[in-house]
Order: C-alpha cells, then structure tokens, then sequence
C-alpha cells in the first residue's frame, strides 16, 4: 500500500511539473479540439464541473492523507449537489475551497468548526469570518457568494450568505476576475487555475492506475 501511494505521488508529482512546462494555463474553450487532461477545465464559474464526486475526495486524501475517506467523499458530494442547485462550476468552487482552507488543514484566521469553507468575512487575519451551523450550510454560502458574483440570476434556495447584497453582480465570471474582488492576493486566480491543474491532473493519472489495474486483473 504504501508502495503504490509512492508511486502514485511520483507519477502526479512528474504530470503536474510538466503542467507548468507546457500550455498549463490554456483552459478549456469549445473552439478548441485538442484538449489535454491539463487545459480542458472550464474557468468559467457559471458552468458545469467535470470531475465526479470520487475525483475531488480521491485529490482531498492525496493532499492531506489525515481526513478520514468518508467525509472527503462527504464533503465532495455536498459540492456538487449545491453547485447542480445554482449551477456553479463544482470543479472552481472545490478547487477554491481546498485553496482558502489549505486541503482542509486550515491553520489561518478560519476555523474548522466554522463551516465556513470559503473565508466568507475573514480580512487578512484580523476577522476569522462567518460561521455556519453546519458543513452543508457553509457550502450553500460559498456556492451563493460565487453565484453573486457570477451571475445576475436570482438564487434557487433560500439565502444563507449574509454578504450576498454586497457583492456587484456578475462581476466576475470566470476565475481571473475573483483577483481583487474575492480576495487581495494578486496571485489569487493564478492559484485556483493551478489547483485545477493539479485536481484534472491527478483525476488523469487515476484513471490511468484504474485502467492498468484492470488490464493486470485480466490478464493474469
């Protein structure tokens, strides 16, 4: 077991240093035809995801080997019902989550306890931010707050994002445009495109392992 995590971490570890070697920061457009497992995200956040709940829990553990599996797949699955709601991109708000919690880790101003998955309120260390009952909540927040900003459409469930009337509507559309609006960092869309790097990367080499290991089932 330990052998094969090894493994695993090599082979993504090579795929995403050669994701920044080559055209990493290409996304998906319907233009293009030839895609690669590392430029065929959409950054639009107004859009549908293509990972599967399996994907964003398996690159969660990958991360941070100490969160237990069910509540990866928990967390995953929560993802992608409330973003199907408000029809988010799952792949961008994921990928920001890990980003604004550090894999689940966090160690910043926010606390686990929280629920708040997004640093919804929390301003560079002086404020730890909102908090939210619980995991779902928290989640509905984010996937509200990013529909704020993306969209002019009304939300479909009921509000839980108390700074939802703050935001400019549909002002920001795809990732590049959270920089300066969701949060100060000049490098912040630069680091959710590079998570979505590294979730379509590891996605790619899963599905790689999955296939070898069924070519070896049968043919032993």
């Amino acid at each position: 077991m330990v052998k094969k995590k090894l493994q695993n971490y090599l082979l993504i570890t090579a795929l995403y240093l050669c994701a920044f070697t080559g055209k990493a920061t290409e996304p998906f457009i319907f233009s293009r035809i030839s895609n690669t497992p590392t430029n065929y995200y959409s950054v639009f956040i107004m859009d549908t995801g293509e990972c599967s709940a399996l994907d964003l829990a398996s690159m969660l553990e990958f991360y941070n080997p100490n969160i237990q599996k069910e509540f990866a797949l928990k967390i995953a699955k929560t993802y992608i019902q409330e973003c199907l709601y408000e029809g988010v991109n799952h792949d961008i708000a994921f990928c920001q989550m890990v980003l604004e919690t550090g894999f689940l880790c966090y160690g910043g101003s926010v606390q686990k306890y929280q629920n708040n998955f997004c640093g919804l309120g929390a301003t560079s260390g002086k404020a730890s931010g909102e908090i939210f009952p619980d995991m779902q909540t928290g989640i509905r927040a984010h996937i509200q707050h990013l529909k704020a900003y993306a969209s002019r459409n009304n939300i479909i469930k009921k509000s839980v994002d108390k700074r939802f009337r703050f935001v400019q509507r549909g002002t920001a559309t795809t990732i590049y445009a959270l920089t300066g609006k969701w949060a100060s960092d000049p490098q912040y869309d630069t680091k959710i495109e590079n998570l979505l790097i590294r979730l379509f990367t590891h996605r790619s080499v899963m599905a790689q392992q999955s296939n070898l290991e069924i070519v070896n089932k049968f043919s032993k």
